[in-house]
Order: C-alpha cells, then structure tokens, then sequence
C-alpha cells in the first residue's frame, strides 16, 4: 500500500513538472507591454507645476470660502470707510489746515 502511494505520488508529481499552462495569446502580451511602457519612471521626481498645480486646486475652495467670510463680516461689522469719511479728508480745507499747522 506504501509502495503504491508512493509510485502515484511520483507519478503526479511529474505530471506537475510536465504540465504546460495555457499560454497567453498575442492580444494579452500586447496589452502587458503598452501597460509597462505607460508606468512612470521608478527614478522620475514629481515636478513642481505638478505639485503646486494640485495644491492649488486642493486649498481652492477653503480659500474662496475664506474670502466670502471675511467679506460679509466686513459688512456687517462696517469695515469699510464711509463716504463722508473720506469727503472730509479730501477736503481743500481739512488739507490747509494741516500745512498751516504744520509749518507753524
């Protein structure tokens, strides 16, 4: 019983070794080797209109939604200068003044 086991052993065993798989067709080694041509280079860096392109697109809308923010609590808190402000600056008077009093 040993024996037969072993001989059947042997037997599949060389079936094994002498087994030839399926070989791939034309179509199969083409497509590997346009998808090995298409891989980057292992040794290509990033390049950095690469890097910054993607950095820029990935703070884009953080950036927009920022300014949106600032520009209604601008509004709201009344940041930006009145009008009567800056009449009152531009003024011919306001500028006299300010040489008369500075040239003593």
């Amino acid at each position: 019983m040993k024996k037969d086991n072993q001989k059947i052993e042997k037997a599949l065993a060389a079936a094994y070794r002498n087994l030839r798989g399926p070989e791939p067709g034309e179509d199969w080694e083409m497509s590997v080797m346009r998808s090995i041509r298409n891989m980057p280079d292992a040794s290509e860096k990033k390049r950095w209109p690469d890097i910054l392109g993607r950095l820029f697109w990935e703070v884009c809308p953080a950036a927009c939604a920022v300014i949106i923010f600032l520009a209604i609590v601008s509004y709201h808190l009344n940041v930006i200068p009145d009008q009567d402000l800056a009449q009152m600056v531009s003024t011919d008077d306001t500028i006299e003044m300010i040489l008369a009093d500075t040239n003593g």
